[in-house]
């Protein structure tokens, strides 16, 4: 987004829809197989995960083989919609570049994500972690010698930044077999994954992951709806909405990682049975992750300006992106309170609730209130809805999970 938007507002709002679009299409297939990480996690926490683990990777790999053909299958079609979902043939033409080469990651990804998933439900996240900074600075450097034509390449111009994308994802994707030589997979070998054709996780991965599909499609559905209609505002709005999105994403994102941890935790205890070290998993999560997004709202808070200049972004745009940042604090907050319940509630696979909390706070609130406050606030007025939208949300997990801890606290009162 940096690189793009060092171009023109029009390349910033054209690999800001073309990311969007990208996402939106595939981020349900990839939060569909993260249900590897609670099952791993149970599995680890009952004892089992030694003799499970050749049958559960197999079971992964062919949920990854199947993901990554519907993947392919519906960005094709994407591409082919293209010039009914854009008003702007510029940048329909930028997108559709992005999305000819950035097609081909998505199957390696899910390859690589298979493994990484299993590692870290194991509790095993330094390594994973490891690999994607190695993916990331592989994308600086073809970013610096595709985009910028240096060590004797011709320039690309932002066309050149999907490539970094692609190269990256091939170091990911190498390096993460890798994680097989851990401690914790040495059960795995050639003869344990072919000797057997038995899937005994491959329904169970469905059946967990499928509504956390479902809440992360819906989610980006949201987010590929508002594009499109703030396109229709004009570049200014989309390409500061792009920013915002950006900005909030990458704070999101970083919470991400406290929610997997939570339910990683959760998944154990949920293994071993204890239901103490369960409520304060639950408790510390939520503490750790309003501390750890202090530093995102104090950004929010006093850096607006300074965000809007690494973006390249000025004049009236600046001025509608400084109204977002104070929306973005409120919503920050409210969305990490909520990725902590998410955590706690997948932790103990109870993901059907995750996906109906988020659709309510998503569709029920965020989307027509958002819709109405655009007639006056232009885009400030889609965020607004979407901070409302979480509001709700939060209360719903909150709910449930106050609701699983006292049935299983009167199942072992009764027990006892």
């Amino acid at each position: 987004m940096l690189v793009a938007g060092s171009f023109s507002t029009e390349e910033l709002a054209a690999f800001g829809f073309a990311t969007t679009l990208l996402i939106s299409t595939v981020i349900a297939l990839f939060a569909l197989l993260s249900a590897i990480i609670p099952i791993t996690a149970n599995l680890k926490g009952a004892g089992d995960l030694a003799s499970e683990l050749p049958s559960l990777l197999r079971s992964a790999l062919v949920v990854a083989l199947l993901l990554s053909i519907m993947a392919v299958g519906a960005l094709k079609l994407l591409e082919l919609m293209l010039p009914f979902i854009s008003t702007s043939p510029d940048i329909s033409s930028l997108v559709e570049q992005y999305l000819r080469i950035l097609i081909w990651i998505i199957p390696l990804e899910l390859l690589a994500f298979t493994v990484i998933a299993i590692s870290n439900g194991a509790g095993r996240t330094f390594w994973p972690a490891a690999i994607n900074v190695v993916a990331f600075l592989t994308m600086l450097l073809t970013i610096w010698v595709f985009v910028f034509g240096n060590a004797g390449f011709a320039v690309m111009g932002s066309g050149g930044i999907a490539y970094s994308f692609l190269f990256a994802i091939l170091a990911k994707c190498v390096l993460s077999v890798l994680l097989l030589f851990q401690s914790d997979f040495q059960t795995i070998t050639f003869a344990s994954l072919t000797r057997s054709r038995d899937m005994p996780y491959f329904r169970r991965i469905f059946r967990v992951g499928l509504p956390i599909g479902f809440n992360e499609g819906s989610l980006y559905l949201y987010v590929a709806l508002l594009v499109v209609f703030i396109a229709s505002m004009g570049a200014e709005q989309l390409a500061v909405h792009n920013v915002a999105h950006n900005v909030f994403t990458l704070s999101h994102v970083f919470s991400l990682g406290f929610m997997g941890a939570t339910s990683i935790l959760v998944g154990q205890t949920l293994g071993a049975g204890d239901m103490a070290g369960m409520k304060s998993v639950r408790r510390t999560s939520t503490q750790v992750m309003l501390l750890a997004s202090c530093p995102m709202l104090l950004a929010f808070l006093f850096l607006g300006e300074e965000i809007a200049a690494a973006y390249s972004i000025d004049g009236a745009t600046e001025t509608i992106w400084l109204q977002i940042c104070y929306c973005l604090l409120f919503l920050k907050l409210l969305d990490d309170v909520t990725l902590a319940g998410q955590g706690f509630l997948v932790g103990i696979e109870q993901t059907r609730t995750v996906f109906l909390g988020r659709v309510a706070g998503l569709w029920l609130v965020a989307m027509p209130i958002g819709y109405l406050l655009s007639s006056q606030y232009n885009v400030l007025g889609y965020w607004i809805g979407l901070a409302m939208g979480t509001a709700l949300t939060l209360l719903w997990f909150v709910r449930a999970a106050s609701i699983y801890l006292a049935q299983h606290n009167s199942g072992l009162e009764v027990n006892g």
